[in-house]
């Protein structure tokens, strides 16, 4: 599967990346700029066969909880 990511950096494609790379589905998933000002970073996963849309969702899914978490432990421990 290759996306453009229109407007979206380093910070939020390295932390998919991470994530997805902890996923025994996945064989590869990368990301590039060609030139960092004026193109949108592309993408890539590749899966064992897996559905990729379902592994990349499942990721999202687990990042965001993991900020949640965070969230709620950060407003407990400044309250």
């Amino acid at each position: 599967m290759i996306l453009e990511f229109e407007g979206d950096g380093h910070t939020l494609l390295n932390l998919l990346r991470t994530e997805l790379l902890a996923d025994e589905r996945v064989l590869m998933t990368t990301y590039d700029t060609k030139f960092p000002i004026m193109d949108n970073p592309v993408f890539r996963l590749k899966t064992n066969g897996a559905d990729p849309v379902v592994v990349l969702r499942e990721a999202a899914a687990h990042i965001m909880n993991q900020c949640d978490e965070f969230s709620g432990l950060y407003a407990a421990a400044v309250s």
